[in-house]
């Protein structure tokens, strides 16, 4: 069942920012790095493949991430939640001569911006403080909303992840929208919703940007079973439900609010294109190294990307992590807005 959208929306309509959405022919990309702080999680969700037992990385490992980031606008900093839960980490945080996790999470993304690499922080549910602390070295922000349904609590999913209550998760966009922070949220395809419960997740994040104006994209993400996991023989979802649900994505979601898929969860080349021509205009970030909450599903160069795309009649054109509508002091502190203009004037990233 399908209801009304939200907002009409259209591949080459204007936003009312004067951002022309989806520009006839391009989808986008951004060449990305990611480094990771932890791989600790208080939380265990059914399908996770990410979350172990680690230390904190010291701030020379992140150093030698952004070394290694040559050809790279961006990079993720992803990590569990609740990592201030372990001693070990709280341990090394003190060592390192940081009173909290945020405060070198700050250091970290400074060592970025030192080195032409924007920020982009995912570390989970955050309230409005601490979304303004991070912003002072993250030009965007993001974490998935996963989906609305509460029955999803009581299932393999999340019955482990109080984390991902959809109250929790939604007060966490709502605070980012708050703090005047560009974000990136999504859904997860496959995970025991319906797509009654897809459609009622997409309105709520459609909701929350019409109210705050902070949502640049959303991920429309297939669920991918990994052995080891409680969901590990769960289905992936058919291709027509990822399918459909970008469709309805794009009819829901307001016009100045991208449709993002992940190409390397979508291996088949005729398949990445009928998701394009459904409506997703952005490929996410893509990187050298592996994807490391999908380990099995490695990225392709882009210009394999541009190949297929190119023969469809579509461009494939990098970006950066924030979104030209919000490169203005309205959204980015000013050592964060400099970062960003002097990484969009650098040379063109190749596709190589």
């Amino acid at each position: 069942m399908h209801a009304g959208p939200t907002a009409n929306a259209h591949p080459s309509s204007v936003s009312p920012s004067g951002r022309a959405l989806s520009e006839k022919g391009v989808v986008t990309y951004s060449p990305s790095i990611t480094f990771i702080p932890t791989h600790s999680c208080a939380f265990a969700c059914g399908y996770c493949a990410f979350a172990r037992p680690s230390p904190l990385a010291r701030l020379a490992e992140a150093d030698a991430c952004f070394d290694r980031a040559a050809g790279c606008r961006e990079v993720l900093i992803l990590s569990g939640e609740g990592v201030e839960r372990f001693p070990a980490i709280r341990e090394i945080l003190e060592e390192e001569g940081f009173k909290s996790y945020l405060d070198y999470l700050v250091a970290v993304g400074r060592r970025a911006l030192d080195r032409g690499l924007l920020p982009h922080i995912n570390i989970g549910n955050l309230d409005e403080t601490a979304f303004r602390h991070l912003k002072i070295v993250s030009p965007s922000m993001g974490m998935m909303l996963e989906t609305t349904s509460e029955e999803l609590l009581s299932e393999d999913a999340h019955r482990r992840a109080a984390c991902k209550s959809p109250a929790a998760r939604l007060a966490t966009i709502a605070a980012a929208g708050r703090a005047k922070v560009p974000f990136t949220t999504g859904i997860l395809v496959g995970i025991g919703e319906n797509e009654a419960d897809r459609v009622a997740s997409l309105r709520s994040i459609a909701e929350l940007h019409l109210r705050y104006g902070h949502v640049q994209e959303v991920i429309i993400q297939p669920f991918t079973p990994h052995p080891g996991t409680p969901m590990a023989d769960v289905p992936p979802p058919s291709f027509e439900t990822v399918r459909r649900t970008v469709e309805i994505a794009r009819e829901i979601l307001p016009d100045d609010v991208e449709v993002q898929i992940p190409p390397n969860l979508v291996p088949d080349p005729a398949a990445r294109l009928a998701l394009v021509a459904a409506g997703a205009r952005d490929f996410g970030g893509i990187s050298p190294e592996q994807d490391f909450i999908n380990p099995d599903e490695r990225w392709l160069a882009p210009a394999v990307y541009a190949g297929e795309l190119a023969a469809a009649g579509f461009e494939l054109r990098p970006r950066l992590t924030v979104y030209p509508q919000f490169l203005n002091p309205e959204w980015l502190v000013p050592e964060v807005l400099h970062s960003a203009a002097m990484v969009a004037a650098a040379r063109a990233v190749p596709l190589g």
